[in-house]
């Protein structure tokens, strides 16, 4: 039975020509699954290895954009309203360096300016609207130094006063003598209206630049181009140590102050040590006191101008009286000791006045205690 079986499956077997079956061997490639030995690698072409990592890494020139782009965009925060409040500045309109923060973000939102600008035109524009109290105070100044000697007697009077009578009567001699001039003391006292605005200006800028507020880092000019950092070069401490020592020389900011000699000297050393004081303030603050003593001393100029006074009504500046040759060679702790000296003496003549008048006291009602009221009855008058 199997070789039966065997036999018919050889029948059904048909050979070929070994020509035809190789003829019928024919390889084609597939395009589904090629043949392992068939495949290129791009690592045997080097253009398209330097071409193919060209298009895979970014473009230089897009990062560049994109940083600017960012950079622009930071910058460009602090020119919407409201930024400052955001960022937990500017939260009233009541306490000064709130205020003067609010009045920065107006202008620099409402004029596109850079920080730099801004802190020097809201500075400017401040001192400004103080002018007037100046020219004022200017003229109360001005008529003071003409009385100077005779307020000086009235002053020698109350230092030596014993008694509160002789104060009293000095006082309302000094009143007197300040009327007949049209002297008020309350213009005389203008220039502290601008210490306020100072502490908001100071602290405000300050704040500002801790943050800091975006710009601040960029939106500077010349060599302080960062707000947020310190001069490095101390070139704005230096230069406002000199507009300071400038304008004080021309007798301050109502230009019509009499200094002394030793007073002119204190007010050269202070702005000098003023430098090493502030070189660690950020270049923000020290630039809004370059731009304050700049005002300033265009201020003094205009308010010792001639014309200027004449064309205002102002009183004339009258020369200081020319100084005693031992009180010039005097130095400043000479004068400190003796301001020490009249204040001591002072001080012990009111002690023994007040010791006086509580030994008056004691004495009257002693005599009170002492005395005795005698009621007499009309009948022993008659007797």
């Amino acid at each position: 039975m199997l070789r039966s079986s065997l036999l018919r499956s050889s029948r059904a077997i048909k050979f070929v020509p070994s020509g035809t079956v190789a003829n019928s061997l024919k390889f084609q490639r597939s395009a589904v699954l090629p043949l392992y030995s068939n495949i290129r690698h791009n690592s045997t072409k080097p253009d398209a290895v330097v071409s193919e990592i060209q298009n895979q890494l970014p473009s230089f020139d897009n990062i560049t954009e994109t940083a600017s782009t960012i950079t622009q965009a930071t910058g460009e925060a602090s020119l919407q309203w409201g930024y400052l409040q955001s960022i937990g500045l500017a939260k009233s309109w009541w306490w000064p360096p709130d205020v003067i923060q609010h009045i920065l973000e107006i202008v620099h939102v409402s004029t596109g300016l850079p920080w730099w600008a801004t802190i020097t035109i809201v500075t400017l524009g401040v001192r400004a609207a103080l002018f007037p109290l100046y020219v004022k105070s200017s003229d109360m100044m001005a008529r003071n130094a003409r009385i100077k000697p005779q307020l000086d007697i009235i002053q020698n009077k109350l230092m030596s006063s014993v008694d509160m009578s002789q104060s009293q009567v000095a006082v309302l001699e000094r009143k007197k003598l300040l009327q007949e001039h049209g002297i008020k003391n309350r213009y005389l006292m203008a220039p502290l209206a601008q210490l306020p605005l100072a502490i908001g200006f100071f602290s405000g800028i300050r704040s500002m630049c801790n943050y800091p507020v975006d710009g601040f880092t960029d939106q500077g000019i010349l060599w302080f181009n960062d707000l947020s950092a310190a001069d490095p070069y101390l070139g704005l401490q230096c230069l406002s140590a000199a507009v300071i020592i400038g304008f004080m020389r021309l007798g301050g900011e109502t230009g019509a102050q009499n200094f002394s000699p030793t007073m002119k000297k204190v007010f050269t050393i202070l702005p000098l040590i003023s430098i090493p004081a502030t070189m660690s303030f950020s270049s923000g603050v020290v630039l809004y006191f370059l731009a304050n003593s700049i005002f300033s001393i265009f201020q003094s100029f205009i308010l010792k101008n001639k014309w200027f006074r004449n064309r205002m009504g102002l009183a004339e500046i009258v020369p200081p009286p020319p100084l005693d040759p031992a009180k010039a060679s005097e130095g400043i702790m000479d004068t400190f000791k003796k301001s020490l000296d009249k204040a001591r003496e002072q001080a012990e003549n009111r002690a023994k006045a007040k010791a006086l008048e509580d030994e008056q006291k004691a004495l009257a009602k002693a005599q009170r205690d002492n005395s005795h009221i005698r009621i007499v009855r009309k009948k022993d008058l008659k007797k």
